[in-house]
C-alpha cells in the first residue's frame, strides 16, 4: 500500500485465531497480490471463488462461534461426529468420534425473533439445572457441514417421548411402572419449581424416555426456544382458566393443571381426548366449563384423586407440587383395581406450602416470576434445626441406624419430608446444607431414592468453596455450616466410593477422602479411617493401626468409635483381650447416647461377660435402646418379653406397658396371641395388635402383618397385601422385610416377578447388614439366578460376609466353597473349620461334607 492510502484502524476484542483470519480477510479485499502466500491457521479459499457474499458469512460464522467459546460454553467441528443419521424433522443422531458416545444433534435457525443471545441466555439458564438427572443434558454447540445452520448437541434418549412409549410399552406396564414414572416426573417438576422455574410446555411429547427413566427436556420450556417443542401448547394441556381468558399461562398452577393431564395420560395410556376434533368450539367450550377425560377402570382412587385435584378450575385450590410428590408417595399398588393407602411412617400435616406471587393482573402471568428473596421463617428455622440433627448422627449412631433415626425425627416434628426437601432446595443460601439434600436423595426421604443425585448433592458440598470467608465472619453459625457442610459431604461422598453406590466402587479413593478429611480434623473421618484399616479397605489391612485410630477418635468424643474401642477390646483386635475394658468402653459410649453400645451394655449385664450378671440391669438397657429406636434392641426386648427371662414375668408386664403405647409391647403381646405365649391363643387378636402396633410406626409389626396375609394368621391369605406390607416396611429400613420383598419379587408372589428388582431388594438389605440376604445374594451369584450372570468369587464374597456373622448356611457354603476350590484356592484346612462351624450352628449337611473330606484324606 503507498503512504496515500487510506488506513484504518480497528481495535477487534476476539481470539487469535480470528485476528489472524480478518488479517488474511483484509488483505484479500484491499489487494489479493499483498495477502500472505498461506492463509493462517489452514484457513483455505478459493480467490477465484470468494465474493462478498462468501466472505460476509463465513465472518459472520467466525464471530457467532468466537461469542459462543467466550460465554464458556463448548463449540465442537462437525468434523468431530460421525455416523450422522437423520432420525426426525432436524434432529440427527451421531456419534462422537473421541468418547464414541451417542448424542443428538438438533437444528438451531437464528433470526430476528430468535437471536444468538437468545440462544446464549437459555443455555446458561439450562445448565443451572442439569444437576438433576431427569433433566436433559446440553453438551454443546456446532455448524452443520456445508450450511449455516447451527446444531445443539443433547443427550440422546432411546425410546423417544413419553407419548411415543406409552403407546409401544402400555400393555405391558403394571401399575408399579406407571407410579414410577409419574414419581420421576413429579419429583423434577418439583426441582424446577423449589428454584422458582417455571416450564411452562409440559406435555408427553418433550418429556423423553432413556432405559425407563424420564428425561426433561426443559431447554423447550421458553417461548424464545420454540425450536425444541410445538410452537402451541396443545389444547389437551392448557389451562382451563387461560383458554377462558384467551391467554398463555406461565405459572406454577398451570404446570400442575398440566402435571395431573400427563398423570392421566399414564393411566390410560393415550393423550386426553385423542379422538375429539381439537378445533371444535363446542369442544374448547366444553373444556372451559371442565370437562376431563374418563377415569380407566383399575386406575387407584388415590392416584385418581391427585391428579383430578391437579384439575380443578380455581388455581389456588390446585395441590402444590411438594404435596402431589408427598401423596404420590404415599401410593402402595396391590394389582390393578386395590386401591392406595396413607402411609403411617409419617404424621404429617396437611398444611400447604404457600408459594407467594407478586400478580397485578392476568397478563402478568406471561412473565417468570421473579425467585423468592426469603423463605419463611418458620421454614428457615426448621431447615436449620433439621440441619443440626443431620450433623450431630454420625458422630453417635451407627451408619444403618442413621436414616432410621432421622425418619423418625420428621415424623415426630409432624412434618412432611417431601415440603421440606422443596424448602431446602428452593432457600437460596441451600449451599450451607447440600449434603443434606444429598442425604435426603440417598435414602429416599421426602423423593425417591435416587443415588445419583445424592453423589452429585454429596461431591457440592464437598467442593463448595467461599472466595471470602471476612463476609461471613460475623456469623458464626454460618461459617459452623459451612465447614460442617463441607465436612459431611466428603463423609458421605467416600462411603459412596466404598459402597460403589451413585458411582463407581473405588476403596482407595474413599480411603483417601477420609484421610483428607481426617486430616483437617473431623473425628467422624477418622473414626471411618480406623475401619477402612481394620477390613483392608482402600489401604493395607492392620488393626493395631485402626484401634490406635479409634482411640483418637473417641478421645475427640465420637461415640461409635468409642463403642468400636470395646468391640476391639472385646475381640483382640489389635489389643490382647480385655472384657472388663470392653464393658467399660460399652459403658461409657451408652450412657452419652449411642444405641448399639447400650445393646452391648444390656448383652454383657445378661451373659456376665466383663461385669457381674444382673438381668434386671440388662433388660432395662434393652429397653433403654429400643424406646430410642434401635430395631436390634426392640427385638432382644421383643425376647425378653417372649420367653420370660431378664427378670421380666411377661404375663404380668405386657398389659401395662402396652396401655402406656409402647409399639414394641403391641407387637410382642401380637407374638404371644399368634403362639399362645402366657395367653390363650387367637389369632385374630395377634393379628389386631400387629395392626395396632403398625400404626404406630413399629416396622416389625409392619412386617408380621405381611407374614399374617401371606400365611393367613386371623385373616385370609392375600398375598398381595402381604407383598404391600413387607414393601412399606422395607422401603423404611426393615431387613427383614427387604428380604421378604426380594423373594416377592423372585417368586412372583403378590406382584409381578421380577427378578431385577428381587436381586435390588437382596442386595440393599444385603449392604445393610442383612446375613439371610447376604446369603441369598451368595446364592444369586452362584447359580446365576436373578438376571445377573453366574459369578463364584462374588458369591464367595457375599457368603463369607454372612458366615462372619454365624449364618449356618452359609458357613457350610464358604466350607464347600474351599473344598471345591469354587470362588477361592482350594483350602481344606478353611474347609473344614467353617464346616465345623457350620454344623455346631445346626446346618445338617455339614456333617455329611465333613464325613466325605475326611474319607477322602484317609
Amino acid at each position: 500500500m503507498s503512504e496515500d492510502d487510506n488506513v484504518v484502524l480497528i481495535e477487534i476484542d476476539c481470539n487469535e485465531r480470528i485476528k489472524q483470519i480478518l488479517i488474511y480477510l483484509i488483505f484479500v479485499l484491499h489487494d489479493a497480490s499483498l495477502a500472505p502466500e498461506q492463509p493462517p491457521l489452514k484457513f483455505v479459499m478459493s480467490q477465484e471463488k470468494t465474493n462478498e457474499k462468501e466472505r460476509e458469512t463465513l465472518m459472520e460464522s467466525l464471530i457467532i462461534e468466537d461469542t459462543i467459546q467466550k460465554e464458556n460454553i463448548p463449540f465442537y467441528q462437525y468434523a468431530e461426529f460421525e455416523n450422522v443419521k437423520l432420525i426426525s424433522r432436524n434432529v440427527y443422531k451421531a456419534i462422537f468420534k473421541t468418547s464414541q458416545e451417542i448424542v443428538a444433534l438438533k437444528c438451531v435457525y437464528l433470526n430476528d425473533d430468535f437471536t444468538l443471545d437468545n440462544l446464549i441466555s437459555e443455555i446458561k439458564r439450562h445448565r443451572k439445572f442439569e444437576i438433576h438427572d431427569c433433566i436433559l443434558k446440553f453438551y454443546g454447540i456446532t455448524r452443520q457441514k456445508n450450511t449455516k445452520n447451527y446444531m445443539i448437541i443433547l443427550e440422546y434418549v432411546n425410546e423417544g417421548s413419553l407419548r411415543q412409549y406409552l403407546k409401544t410399552n402400555f400393555q405391558k406396564m403394571d401399575w408399579n411402572a406407571k407410579l414410577n414414572l409419574a414419581k420421576q416426573i413429579a419429583n423434577v417438576l418439583m426441582f424446577l419449581h423449589s428454584n422458582d422455574i417455571i416450564h411452562g410446555r409440559l406435555n408427553s411429547k418433550n418429556i423423553l424416555i432413556h432405559n425407563g427413566n424420564i428425561k426433561l427436556n426443559d431447554l423447550g420450556s421458553i417461548d424464545s426456544l420454540r425450536f425444541l417443542t410445538n410452537n402451541f401448547d396443545t389444547i389437551q394441556y392448557m389451562d382451563p382458566q387461560h383458554l377462558e381468558l384467551s391467554t398463555i399461562g406461565k405459572d406454577k398452577s398451570s404446570d400442575i393443571f398440566k402435571l395431573g393431564i400427563i398423570l392421566c395420560e399414564i393411566s390410560n395410556g393415550n393423550p386426553p381426548f385423542e379422538m375429539e376434533s381439537l378445533s371444535n368450539i363446542d369442544f374448547l367450550n366444553n373444556i372451559v366449563k371442565g370437562k376431563r377425560e374418563m377415569t380407566i377402570s383399575g386406575t387407584p382412587q388415590k392416584y385418581e384423586e391427585i391428579y383430578t385435584d391437579c384439575w380443578k378450575h380455581n388455581e389456588n385450590s390446585r395441590p402444590n407440587i411438594s404435596q402431589i410428590v408427598k401423596n404420590l408417595s404415599e401410593i402402595i399398588i396391590s394389582d390393578a383395581s386395590v386401591e392406595a393407602t396413607h402411609s403411617n411412617l409419617y404424621d404429617v400435616t396437611d398444611e400447604i406450602i404457600s408459594v407467594r406471587f407478586e400478580k397485578s393482573n392476568k397478563n402478568s402471568e406471561l412473565k417468570l416470576d421473579p425467585p423468592l428473596i426469603d423463605a419463611s421463617v418458620e421454614a428457615v428455622v426448621f431447615i436449620k434445626d433439621v440441619f443440626e440433627f443431620f450433623i450431630d448422627i454420625p458422630a453417635k449412631q451407627g451408619t444403618y441406624l442413621q436414616p432410621i433415626l432421622f425418619k423418625n425425627y420428621i415424623r415426630k416434628q409432624k412434618k412432611n419430608p417431601a415440603k421440606i426437601l422443596y424448602e431446602m432446595i428452593r432457600y437460596p443460601s441451600h449451599c450451607w446444607f447440600t449434603s443434606l439434600i444429598g442425604f435426603f436423595y440417598q435414602h429416599g426421604i421426602g423423593t425417591v431414592v435416587d443415588n445419583q443425585m445424592a453423589f452429585k448433592f454429596f461431591n457440592l458440598a464437598a467442593a463448595n468453596e467461599i472466595i471470602d470467608m471476612n463476609n461471613i465472619a460475623s456469623n458464626l453459625l454460618i461459617r459452623k455450616f459451612y465447614k460442617v457442610n463441607k465436612e459431611m459431604g466428603h463423609i458421605y461422598l467416600a462411603k459412596m466410593y466404598l459402597d460403589g453406590i451413585g458411582i463407581e466402587k473405588d476403596l482407595k479413593k474413599g480411603f483417601q477422602i477420609y484421610s483428607k478429611v481426617a486430616d483437617e480434623g473431623s473425628h467422624i473421618a477418622l473414626n471411618c479411617m480406623a475401619c477402612c484399616y481394620e477390613n483392608g479397605h482402600g489401604v493395607e489391612k492392620s488393626k493395631k493401626k485402626a484401634l490406635k485410630l479409634y482411640l483418637k477418635s473417641a478421645e475427640k468424643g465420637n461415640l461409635v468409635a468409642q463403642s468400636n474401642v470395646g468391640i476391639c477390646c472385646e475381640n483382640g483386635i489389635g489389643i490382647a483381650i480385655d472384657e472388663t475394658k470392653a464393658f467399660q468402653c460399652f459403658k461409657k459410649s451408652a450412657s452419652a447416647g449411642n444405641f448399639n453400645s447400650m445393646c452391648n451394655v444390656g448383652y454383657s449385664y445378661e451373659c456376665g461377660i466383663g461385669v457381674g450378671e444382673d438381668e434386671k440391669e440388662a433388660f432395662e438397657w434393652y429397653l433403654k435402646a429400643a424406646e430410642k429406636g434401635s430395631p436390634k434392641t426392640q427385638y432382644n426386648v421383643g425376647n425378653c418379653y417372649k420367653h420370660g427371662c431378664c427378670g421380666i414375668n411377661r404375663d404380668e408386664i405386657y398389659s401395662k406397658v402396652a396401655d402406656e403405647g409402647s409399639h414394641i409391647a403391641l407387637n410382642c403381646m401380637a407374638c404371644c396371641y399368634e403362639n399362645g405365649h402366657g395367653v390363650e391363643k387367637s389369632k385374630k387378636k395377634a393379628l389386631k395388635l400387629y395392626l395396632k402396633s403398625a400404626e404406630k410406626g413399629n416396622l416389625v409389626a409392619q412386617s408380621n402383618v405381611g407374614i399374617c396375609c401371606e400365611n393367613g394368621i386371623g385373616i385370609a391369605i392375600d398375598e398381595t397385601k402381604a407383598f404391600q406390607c413387607f414393601k412399606k416396611s422395607a422401603s423404611a429400613g426393615n431387613f427383614n422385610s427387604m428380604c421378604n420383598v426380594g423373594y416377592s419379587y423372585e417368586c412372583g408372589i403378590g406382584v409381578g416377578e421380577d427378578e431385577k428388582e428381587a436381586f435390588e431388594w437382596y442386595l440393599k438389605a444385603a449392604e445393610k447388614g442383612s446375613p439371610k440376604t447376604q446369603y441369598n445374594v451368595g446364592n444369586c451369584y452362584k447359580h446365576g439366578c436373578c438376571g445377573i450372570n453366574r459369578d463364584e468369587v462374588k458369591a464367595f464374597k457375599w457368603y463369607k460376609k454372612a458366615a462372619e456373622n454365624d449364618h449356618a448356611d452359609s458357613q457350610y457354603m464358604i466350607g464347600k466353597c474351599f473344598y471345591e476350590g469354587c470362588g477361592i484356592k482350594k483350602d481344606i484346612v478353611n474347609a473344614i473349620h467353617w464346616l465345623n462351624k457350620a454344623k455346631e450352628n445346626g446346618n445338617t449337611y455339614a456333617n455329611e461334607l465333613l464325613e466325605e473330606i475326611i474319607s477322602n484324606i484317609m
